[in-house]
């Protein structure tokens, strides 16, 4: 894919210096585990909510490290980090052989753990054995996983089942990573006629509705209290969007189907349809209530300029598909959310973190794709007001420099998806000549 490197130098270098000095702060893995554990005991004192530790993980743990170091050991092949990698990547294959490994997914599991080793493999030149056993002990328990899949089907459907961070989204796009090896193509060939399957209309309640809402009864947390009958979800994260980027993807990459390109189109025109607009451009609701999906409205819309949830991620998607099947009606949707995000005030972008999930360096990594590919001379100018925001983030008498921030709640975490590493991955790709696809993780590419 195109891109659009930062040509200024006085920028190029503060992102060199800001990196340099925040990796340099996550090259002890043994640190990072006990300052996460630290923040989890103060959390659980203080009745704050918390994510457990997990060293495999991709989203805080050991896995996306290696995501991060890959990128550095691409931008800098003599800088020594892919030597500074190689013991996240050992501690990792130890608690493999310890405790095994329960989970497919692509940021809690499998999945993960072998797109860490492929980021650090020098274009697969390195932890081939590694990286192979992995696939083929992903390869064996495939059917299981699917037979599983295909009974929550029938059973109705959670989020887990598809989305990004745990389900088929998120696992399909590690999948394509290697569809020159034929189990793993038909592995992909699977996924997608899973995911068509879920696309088709069902009856609940005497409505006919798309085959994602997920009913109250599969609902958990969050979702289940505010949504008791249920909701359709808008987010990239965890929502159809998800869906719709890796069915685009996947066809770009040229693995097709049945039905598939009908699928791209029904969720595609459906997100369209609960477009609404405000003085500045697109926008969606996170999620639609069963009432809301009832009346054919939505309310309270509000902008949020987030990959997990908000414009810019569901926008993205739309973009990738408008590519995939030829729809320039999509693609300019995409560049008018865009648009709408740089000429909106960014009191009114609802977000607050620094991080990737649902802060600036998500929304950098996207807008600079955007800007990449569109040549959109508005987005390129957000681009560098939004890179201007997120290097004066930067504060070195923080833990690592950047945080995760809700609210008055700001948390010190190192990780990759909602932690410094993911900063410091999106600022080192600003400043390179070629396009890495380490974000393929996020369904942005």
């Amino acid at each position: 894919m195109k891109w659009s490197q930062v040509t200024d130098e006085e920028i190029r270098n503060k992102i060199q210096r800001i990196v340099d000095d925040g990796a340099h702060r996550l090259v002890n893995p043994e640190q990072i585990q006990k300052d996460m554990l630290e923040l989890i005991n103060i959390r659980k004192e203080s009745g704050k909510d918390y994510i457990p530790w997990s060293p495999i993980d991709l989203a805080r743990g050991y896995s996306g490290f290696c995501v991060m170091f890959g990128a550095l050991d691409r931008a800098y092949p003599q800088g020594g980090w892919d030597s500074i990698g190689h013991p996240y990547l050992q501690k990792i294959q130890r608690v493999i052989m310890k405790e095994g490994i329960r989970e497919f997914s692509l940021w809690t599991g499998i999945g993960g753990v072998i797109i860490a080793a492929r980021a650090l493999s020098r274009d697969g030149t390195r932890y081939e054995t590694f990286i192979k056993e992995l696939n083929s002990f992903f390869i064996k328990s495939f059917p299981s996983m699917m037979q599983y899949m295909e009974s929550r089907l029938k059973q109705g459907i959670s989020l887990k089942e598809f989305d990004v961070i745990q389900g088929l989204s998120g696992i399909g796009r590690y999948v394509l990573c290697f569809i020159e090896e034929k189990e793993m193509r038909l592995a992909m060939e699977q996924i997608l006629e899973y995911l068509v399957k879920l696309c088709a209309d069902k009856e609940h309640k005497g409505l006919v509705v798309p085959g994602w809402y997920v009913s109250s009864d599969r609902c958990t947390g969050y979702d289940s209290k505010e949504y008791p009958n249920g909701h359709f979800n808008c987010g990239m994260s965890h929502g159809i969007p998800g869906v719709l980027a890796l069915m685009s993807i996947a066809l770009m990459k040229g693995v097709e189907v049945s039905g598939q390109r009908e699928a791209i189109h029904k969720i595609a025109n459906w997100i369209i349809k609960w477009k609404e607009n405000d003085e500045y451009g697109p926008l969606w609701p996170a999620r639609i209530s069963w009432e809301e999906n009832k009346k054919g409205k939505s309310r309270n819309v509000v902008p949020r300029e987030a990959w997990c949830y908000g414009g810019p991620g569901i926008a993205r998607a739309l973009w990738l598909s408008g590519i995939a099947v030829n729809n320039e009606e999509w693609k300019s949707v995409a560049l008018e959310t865009f648009r709408g995000t740089a000429m909106r005030p960014k009191s009114k972008w609802n977000i607050e973190s620094d991080t990737f999930c649902h802060g600036r360096a998500g929304l950098l990594q996207m807008v600079q794709r955007m800007y990449s590919e569109s040549g959109d001379k508005i987005i390129g100018e957000l681009r560098d007001k939004l890179l201007e925001q997120v290097l004066n983030l930067w504060n070195p008498e923080e833990l690592y420099g950047y945080q995760e921030k809700e609210s008055s709640d700001k948390q010190d975490i190192a990780g990759l998806l909602d932690g410094a590493a993911g900063v410091f991955t999106v600022l080192i790709g600003l400043i390179q000549e070629q396009d890495t696809d380490w974000d393929l993780i996020f369904l942005i590419r």
